[in-house]
């Protein structure tokens, strides 16, 4: 009897539950204005690296590691997800 060979499926990358991300804010006291300025990431190390080289181009900003985390299953996220493997996951459409 031949054995049948059988394509695997792709399977389909979830987001984490825990984000990085680098976010910009003005460093005045009283004041609360924070913008994402890089993609989420998957790991700390990854967003620690997007910040430092961030901080190379930004000498006047205040730059840090934020990370936020979703208690929904599968997590989702609104932007794309950077994995540690370099794989991207997409937000739903």
């Amino acid at each position: 009897m031949a054995k049948r060979i059988v394509p695997l499926q792709p399977t389909k990358r979830t987001a984490p539950p825990d984000v990085y991300y680098v976010v910009e804010s003005s460093g005045k006291v009283g004041r609360r204005d924070h913008h994402v300025i890089s993609p989420l990431y998957e790991t700390r190390s990854q967003a620690d690296e997007e910040l430092v080289r961030l901080r190379a181009g930004k000498k006047n900003s205040v730059l840090s590691v934020w990370m936020r985390t979703t208690y929904c299953e599968p997590p989702e996220w609104l932007s794309d997800v950077i994995m540690a493997d370099g794989t991207v996951v997409h937000p739903p459409r």
